[in-house]
């Protein structure tokens, strides 16, 4: 999972709106947005029993406090602005609680961040109580998608998406005020950060080795004979470097087995068994050549060996008639 993939996902979500009203969720604004108190009034009560006004209550208060304060005096057009804020309120966090159902996370926190726009509009337009309502909701969303978001990076086997889902989580956690748990993840988050860009680090220098390796002996590795004929007594150097580039290569599969990176799994894959098949190749011309040396080795000094042989034993005998007589003495007799 390529590192951009979440903010193109946020970014759909943001160009898409209000995509999730199709689930069920009531939509205050129409072909034509409310005018008129009776308007804002009727679109108010199209939000009764919401799914996401129900599980925050808070929401639903301030829905409830709207309606009453719709029905009573003079609508100016100051309410107005506050009413038509506190329907951007009510339909963007609706959006947000609709894509959490639904298993979006991510699509569910970009919608909430609308909703804290909305929000901010409806302080603007001197409704203060009615945002700080909307605001103690919108945090307690935040917290609980927050810790959605923790676990979906926690189970991410692509370590790439951890990072994005742990970044996202400490965002919404942050908004949502959750300071020992955003503490938490942001340190979580960084030792991963640290962890993955070490090993990108080590990986990009392992490839980097067996491909180089890979490079300049393909011919001479390809098997043991090309390996004898092409390098000679060479292979044992080669033999050398092959391990290292093979260890290389089991680095490289590791790390990639171990962060999920399927855009460099295949590269990985193909150098292991290019370095594996190469390591064969050399270890056994390596032998073959070993025992060839050791057969010359034994069919030249053997003959010599033979030689000092016979030479010692004609010394040996040489130094013995040295004080043997060469002429018998007869011992008379008394």
């Amino acid at each position: 999972m390529h590192r951009s993939t979440l903010s193109r996902l946020i970014v759909t979500a943001l160009l898409l709106g209000s995509v999730f009203a199709a689930s069920g969720t009531p939509v205050a604004a129409s072909a034509a947005d409310p005018e008129t108190a009776d308007e804002y009034l009727a679109a108010l009560q199209e939000y009764e029993e919401a799914p996401a006004l129900e599980t925050y209550s808070e929401f639903e208060v301030m829905r409830s406090q709207a309606i009453t304060a719709v029905q009573v005096g003079e609508f100016t057009a100051t309410d107005r602005e506050r009413m038509s804020a506190i329907l951007a309120t009510l339909e963007t966090f609706s959006d947000a609680y609709a894509a959490a159902q639904n298993g979006s996370v991510a699509e569910s926190v970009t919608m909430a961040n609308r909703t804290g726009e909305a929000i901010s509009r409806v302080e603007a337009a001197d409704g203060g109580q009615y945002a700080t309502l909307a605001q103690l909701g919108l945090e307690r969303f935040y917290r609980q998608q927050g810790d959605a978001l923790y676990e979906q990076g926690r189970s991410a086997e692509n370590t790439s998406a951890k990072i994005q889902y742990f970044e996202a989580a400490a965002v919404a956690l942050e908004r949502g005020g959750a300071t020992t748990q955003f503490s938490r993840v942001s340190a979580e988050l960084t030792q991963t950060r640290t962890t993955f860009e070490a090993d990108q680090a080590e990986l990009e220098t392992a490839v980097s080795l067996a491909s180089s390796f890979r490079s300049g002996c393909s011919e001479s590795c390809a098997s043991p004979v090309a390996a004898m004929t092409g390098l000679g007594p060479g292979v044992f150097g080669q033999y050398r470097q092959a391990r290292e580039a093979n260890a290389a290569s089991d680095t490289a599969t590791q790390i990639v087995d171990r962060h999920s990176i399927s855009e460099d799994a295949e590269q990985v894959a193909g150098l292991s068994d290019w370095t594996d098949q190469a390591m064969l190749s050399l270890v056994i011309a390596s032998t073959v050549l070993l025992f060839g040396y050791a057969l010359v080795i034994v069919l030249v000094v053997a003959p010599i060996a033979a030689r000092i042989a016979t030479w010692s034993e004609d010394l040996e005998y040489a130094q013995v008639g040295r004080i043997v007589p060469a002429a018998s003495v007869e011992v008379g007799e008394s």
